[in-house]
Formats: structure tokens, sequence, C-alpha cells
């Protein structure tokens, strides 16, 4: 999006476009707003990470899965009915929404050699049941199709969202059309904030519902239960609440007490605090209210917040505030409200601060397994790595340069983009090497691809895991850049989801953890390096991460 990365300014203008297509796909004005909703909750739960990379086009292809995978029949007094689901999304598609033939073939499921044939058909058969709204047009040679059928006038912005139409044509009559949905369910954007920002406490209350009322014959009595209380909790949030300046306004909020200065009870993972007022005004992510805090979750279950912390995505700058936690949960890195990037021994309160500038783009934080080593980069600017025992900052120069992973001797496998003219097929290209006390090593090129979902070091600091751009597994030797082993395709895994997040670690010689996203869950999959055999890790804990959580100890 060039027009803002702001989750609430992208629903206020692009949510409206979403129900009315809602709405010509269904011919229901409430179930066009609920498919609406549907959909950008599915989507914008993982706003931190997809706000940069055409948002609008990803809630379209989830309107229009979620649309065909379900088998309601419009009213029949719809103009679209006469339509069969498939070609009816095909003609919203391409004129409505004013996508290119390719986006329309893939969001429909439409041969993309047939489709004008389709959209052909489509038009004759509208025009001659409603030959008011879809008036006749030139007809084309035969087998091309409808030339103003078949190739509107108007195409979508970068960002996704149409624009204006001209009136004239079927996307006239698809516009007038559409407008016949009142703004009162086009307004979507206090109920899709409330929803993603209070998924994850529906989903641990449920959880918890069940774990405790589960027993032999209730079961069934147990889960509906659960599911009227959970569809009411969500039709409740999705009523706006009344804000308040006053310091009473929080009193409703689950605020759990700050971490203490000293705690021997290890961070399991943590998850970015959420204001119920957050729906109409949010909390300031650099000096967050203490709804709004980083929640810790410790090995024992207890909750703590993160005082003197930012938190949250910084509307201003576009920028989400991050926070890292070592492997044994015992340290913590973060962004100081001063701006510092600070680590933090949580059993002995002891802080040291990572001596470097803050940058302007988006901050990345990484630990060495051990938690001795804590890197931050800018993926802009320079990078930078402390080390804990001795309170000194070692850097990285260069631009667009991303710290990789950390070993637990400190060697750091730093990426650095680059520009190319001299290789064919690539405009650019990405250079790895490896920094540390005994080591400078690597210097070799590959493809920035490769490195997408980011990559884990394994324990012996040699052997990096990463997900190649066909969503397969592969290892990659640190200091020679070769790709060794077999290759496990991890789409093809019934226990991986199918939107990949990345690889979090290894969990042992063989293995790796792989976070994953399934509609509103969080999936994490041990996956076997050598043999591609996986396992789903399961639990309370597991079903109670968001999108982006951080871990920390956890035993899969």
């Amino acid at each position: 999006m060039n027009k803002s990365t702001d989750l609430s300014t992208f629903l206020d203008t692009y949510g409206p476009s979403f129900a009315r297509t809602a709405y010509l796909l269904t011919g229901d004005q409430d179930r066009a707003r609920a498919l609406a909703i549907d959909a950008l909750v599915r989507v914008c739960r993982r706003w931190p990470a997809i706000r940069t990379s055409g948002p609008a086009l990803l809630v379209l292809t989830e309107l229009y899965r979620s649309f065909l995978a379900t088998d309601v029949p419009p009213p029949a007094t719809y103009p679209l009915a006469v339509l069969p689901p498939r070609p009816r999304a095909a003609v919203v598609a391409r004129h409505h929404d004013a996508l290119h033939p390719q986006q329309v073939a893939a969001l429909t499921g439409v041969w993309l050699g047939a489709l004008d044939r389709e959209l052909h058909q489509a038009h004759t058969h509208l025009q001659a049941t409603h030959p008011d709204l879809f008036p006749a047009t030139p007809q084309a040679p035969a087998g091309e199709g409808d030339p103003d059928w078949a190739a509107p006038s108007e195409a979508w912005a970068e960002e996704g969202a149409p624009r204006s139409a001209d009136g004239a044509g079927p996307r006239g009559a698809l516009v007038a059309l559409a407008a016949e949905l009142p703004a009162t369910h086009t307004d979507v954007t206090g109920v899709v904030l409330a929803r993603v920002g209070r998924r994850r406490r529906v989903r641990a209350v449920t959880w918890t519902t069940v774990s405790v009322g589960t027993l032999g014959a209730f079961v069934a009595l147990v889960v509906a239960g659960v599911n009227t209380m959970v569809a009411n909790f969500e039709q409740a949030l999705a009523v706006p609440t009344s804000t308040s300046s006053t310091p009473g306004a929080e009193d409703e909020e689950d605020v759990p007490d700050l971490l203490p200065a000293k705690l021997d009870d290890p961070i399991r993972y943590a998850y970015p605090g959420y204001c119920r007022s957050e729906a109409t005004g949010a909390s300031d992510p650099s000096d967050p209210r203490p709804c709004a805090q980083w929640r810790l979750i410790t090995t024992s279950g207890n909750e703590w917040r993160l005082g003197g912390a930012r938190a949250g995505y910084d509307r201003e700058s576009g920028v989400v505030m991050p926070l890292a936690i070592s492997q044994d949960g015992r340290r913590l890195a973060y962004r100081q409200l001063s701006g510092e990037f600070a680590v933090r021994d949580v059993p002995t309160g002891v802080v040291k601060v990572i001596d470097v500038a803050d940058g302007q783009a988006a901050p990345h934080l990484t630990s060495s397994p051990n938690g001795r080593y804590f890197s931050v980069d800018f993926g802009l600017a320079d990078g930078a790595t402390l080390d804990f025992d001795t309170g000194v900052t070692h850097y990285e120069y260069g631009e667009e340069v991303r710290v990789l992973a950390v070993a637990d001797d400190g060697t750091r496998v730093v990426a650095e983009k680059e520009d190319v003219r001299d290789v064919p097929g690539h405009a650019s290209l990405t250079k790895i090497f490896l920094h540390g006390k005994t080591t400078l090593d690597g210097d070799y090129r590959v493809d920035p691809a490769l490195l997408g979902l980011g990559g884990a070091l394994s324990p012996d600091g040699r052997t990096l895991a990463l997900i190649t751009g066909d969503s397969e597994l592969v290892t990659m030797d640190g200091r020679t850049g070769r790709i060794g082993g077999p290759r496990t395709d991890l789409a093809a895994s019934d226990l991986v989801g199918y939107d990949l997040i990345g690889v979090e670690r290894w969990v042992g010689p063989e293995e790796v953890l792989v976070r994953s996203w399934d509609d509103d869950y969080v999936i994490l999959t041990k996956v076997n390096v050598k043999s591609g055999a996986a396992t789903e890790v399961t639990g309370e804990w597991v079903e109670s991460l968001d999108y982006d959580s951080p871990l920390g100890a956890v035993r899969p």
C-alpha cells in the first residue's frame, strides 16, 4: 500500500468496497457484511506481515475463496441469481473489481483460456433476463467474446482498490447494483478491529471451558454451550464500546501485573496486549497504556506485562514494535520507550542496551539459542549484536543488512542485498557472509527469495534451515551456500497450514520447528530435515498463540 500502512485507515478506505463485492456475490445484505468481515479478520490478523505486500488482493482472495466454498443460493429476486456461483464470481471479479484475467482465473478457478467465453455467455444471459439492468452492447466475433464485457475500462490500483467507474457498460451496471447495499452494512472497521484484537482471548476462553467441562457423555453439550458462548462474546465485541479519557476507562480491561524486577519463571511466549477502546482510538505504541503493553506468559502459566517497552503497531511510522525471547525464556530484547534497544535478564533484572541508533525502517530482533547474543537490524541500514556477558556491541555495516541467525559462540550469519547487472534473470541478489570472534567466511550470493521467510541456524552453527518460494524446506551450508540433503515439500504435508510463516528454530540435530497459519490458528510442526517426517506440536499454549507471537522456553 502506498496510501497508508495503518490498519484502521486501510479498513476505512477499502472495507466498503469489499462489502459491496460480497453483496454482488451473495445478493444478501446481511450475508455480504458477514462474508466481508470474516475475510478481513482472517487476513488482517496477519497485518504486521502483509501490510506492505498488497493486503487488498489478499482480502479479495479470501473473500472469493470463502464464497465459493459455501452453497447458499442468493434470493430469487436478485438479478445475478440467474448465474451459477463460479460464473457470477468471474463476472464480479472482472468487472466490479476490475481484476486482470489471470487474477480472475486464479480466484474463481475458471480456466484462463475459457474466461472470455464464460463472461460472454454470462453477459448474454443477463442481457436476456434483465435487459434494463444490463443493456445490450456490440456483439463480438464468434469465439472472441464481447469486447465491452471482456475488457473493463478501469483497472485496480496498486493497492488493490477499484477506481471509480465511468458509469457505462457492465461495470457501471454492477456498481449501480452494489450501491443498493446500505451504509450500515459497508461500515466494517470497528467490528474487524475488535475481532482482530480479541480473537486470541476468545480462543483461550474456549479452550479453558472445554478442558474443564468435558466429562464423558456431556462433551456434546459442553461444546454446544461453548460455541454459543463464543458467538455471543464475539457479537458483543462487534458492538462499539464507549471510550473515556479518564483513568477509569481501563477498569474493565484484563490487565496483568507488571513483570517483577526478578522472576525465576522462564517466559514461554508473548503477545501484544489490546485495549477494548482501540476500535475507536488506539493506544500510542511509543508509550502504550497498560492494557496495550506486551503480555508475557511463563512456563507455569502466569501472565505478566512488560513495562517500559514499546508495543504494538506504530501508526505514524508504520513500524511494528519487536520483541525477542531467548530459547530458554530467561532473556528479553525489546525497544524501550526512549527508543533504545535493551536486553533484560529476567531472573536477575539486569538490563543492558544494544549500542545502536534507532533506525527508521522496521526493526528485526534475533537471539542466539543460549541467549547470550541479541542482534537488531533495520533492513535498510547497519546491524548490531550485543554480547550480554561482556556488554560489548558488534556491528555489521552495509545497505539492506539482515542478521539471519546468531550461533551460541557469537557467529552471525548476515545477509546484505545488492543490485546486480551481471547475473542473467536477476535484478538483485543477496550476499551471505559470517562474522564472529574467529570466523570471517561466506561471501557468496543467493536468490533473495530463498530468505523471504527467514532462517534458523543448527546447534553446531553450520547449517541454515530455509523455506524456498515453492514452500520447500531445505538446508544450506552457512559457509559455502551449498544446498544439501533432501527437500521437504511443506505444502504437501497435512500437518502444515496453508500459509507458511517461517522456520522458528532447530529442536534437535535433525529437526526444525516450522510455524504456519490456518485461518484463525497458529500451527507448529516439527519437521525432520533428512526424512521429511512431520509431527504437529499440540497443547493449550499452542492454541493461544497469535500469528507473530515471539516464542521462548517451549519444549516441542
